[in-house]
């Protein structure tokens, strides 16, 4: 009797266990209608609304108080605006394939120095986002991004900035409407402009939910 239950518990486990929470953090198509999504974190706190389709869209605004490309970007403080664009390529079993591509546009002060600079900054940021799905309630989120951006300082050098960071987090299925999220973004970075190519490890976190 024990084994037989067991196996029923397995089978109706396994029979929702491909079906977890949509996703905006991660590769799932998200589901019919409009979503938004707030986030806090290094480098900036941001809002995005977006819109089901093919493929899904958003657009935001961020406040950046850090390094907006992960490394050689740290902002004293700075607004920005961005577009994102995301296609699902893949679903297999409980994992989830998407490509995403993130143009964005900044204004802002940063640290130059000792003193403080004017900066205007470009990225087109291409990214493969990954979610794998736990159970019902919990995406795994993985894949990696690569937010190319070229800041335009003024009175010192201007930089290319070439981050290619792996992801890593989570997102929670909370209610039918709120999921609550978490993803690490870290690897190395490389500045090129009127000096010689620079190298160092970069890192962006963000906590955030998404609202369905």
């Amino acid at each position: 009797m024990k084994t037989r239950l067991a196996a029923v518990v397995l089978l109706l486990w396994a029979g929702t266990a491909f079906a977890g929470p949509p996703s905006l953090t991660g590769g799932r198509q998200m589901p019919v209608g409009f979503a938004h999504q707030v986030g806090v974190g290094w480098p900036s706190v941001y809002y995005e609304y977006w819109r089901s389709g093919t493929p899904d869209w958003g657009i935001g605004g961020e406040i950046v108080y850090g390094d907006w490309s992960g490394e050689f970007s740290d902002m004293k403080v700075a607004g920005a605006v961005n577009a994102a664009v995301r296609w699902q390529l893949k679903k297999s079993g409980v994992t989830n394939l998407a490509f995403q591509i993130r143009p964005g546009l900044l204004l802002g002060s940063i640290e130059a120095g000792r003193d403080d600079s004017f900066v205007f900054g470009l990225r087109s940021e291409f990214s493969l986002p990954v979610s794998i799905e736990l159970t019902p309630k919990v995406n795994l989120i993985t894949g990696g991004t690569i937010p190319l951006s070229y800041l335009v300082i003024d009175d010192a050098d201007d930089p290319l900035v070439l981050p290619i960071l792996a992801r890593l987090g989570a997102e929670v299925k909370a209610t039918e409407k709120i999921t609550p999220w978490l993803v690490f973004e870290l690897g190395p970075a490389m500045a090129f402009g009127d000096f010689d190519t620079e190298t160092e490890f970069a890192f962006r976190v963000w906590a955030g939910s998404t609202f369905w």
